[in-house]
């Protein structure tokens, strides 16, 4: 028996099983919409056929953009984990300065899969004794001068130079990057995460999660500042001494 013999004793059985169910479809119709039946009188077709055509793309456009807003949520939802696991680790008191803005850079990296990091500070002379000399870099704040204006995150491409600045060795593997301005009483400072993928922090992305992310660090960094002062005063006070 060859292949088109039993092709067509196939078909034969399946018309012959139609005919003895003709409500199969009507108990299937989700069936009914992937089948591909001619219309006997084309190119012309009936207005009920060209309604159904039209009604199926909407349904399938907007089925389209439910999965693609699912896809945004389900990714807005990660970014959220992330962003609380960073909060968490910056309430860690334990941690010296330098510890403390070395894990910043470390937390952003492995929860932001970041290709690279780099934090920069710009502080009044009173507060530099209390910042590492790695993190002190005014000149390169200062170059990027314009993100403070506005307060806002920029993503995009840098230039190669800029790239340098900011990544050093690690300049040629950053493809994009997202700048993040921080500050504080008297002092300011740069957030800049990088990635290898061009498309990670292109210009149109959404900036809110790096706006909070912005603000955590600012906010710790500040009451790292503040607290360290707070302490001082407390063990040269006359009653500190008395402990």
């Amino acid at each position: 028996m060859n292949e088109e013999f039993e092709i067509s004793e196939t078909e034969l059985k399946i018309t012959a099983w139609l005919q003895d169910h003709p409500d199969f479809f009507t108990r299937h119709p989700d069936l009914a919409e992937t089948l591909h039946i001619p219309h006997p009188c084309q190119p012309a077709v009936s207005l009920l056929a060209y309604q159904n055509r039209l009604l199926r793309e909407r349904c399938q456009r907007l089925h389209d953009k439910l999965l693609e807003f699912v896809s945004i949520a389900r990714d807005n939802d990660r970014l959220a984990e992330r962003v609380q696991r960073l909060a968490l680790g910056l309430l860690n008191g334990r941690s010296g300065m330098k510890d403390f803005l070395s894990g910043i850079e470390a937390i952003l990296q492995e929860e932001f899969h970041a290709d690279g990091v780099t934090l920069c500070l710009a502080v009044a002379q009173t507060l530099r004794s209390k910042i590492a000399a790695e993190f002190l870099c005014p000149e390169v704040v200062a170059r990027f001068g314009g993100l403070f204006q506005t307060g806002q995150p920029h993503c995009g491409r840098l230039r190669p130079e800029q790239a340098i600045l900011l990544f050093g060795e690690d300049a040629d593997r950053v493809a994009s990057a997202a700048l993040i301005p921080i500050s504080g009483r008297q002092w300011r400072g740069l957030l800049a995460v990088g990635s290898n993928d061009v498309e990670r922090f292109h210009p149109g992305v959404g900036t809110l999660f790096l706006e909070r992310i912005g603000e955590l660090v600012s906010q710790a960094l500040q009451g790292r500042l503040l607290d360290r002062r707070r302490l001082w005063v407390v063990r040269d006070s006359p009653s500190a001494r008395n402990l």
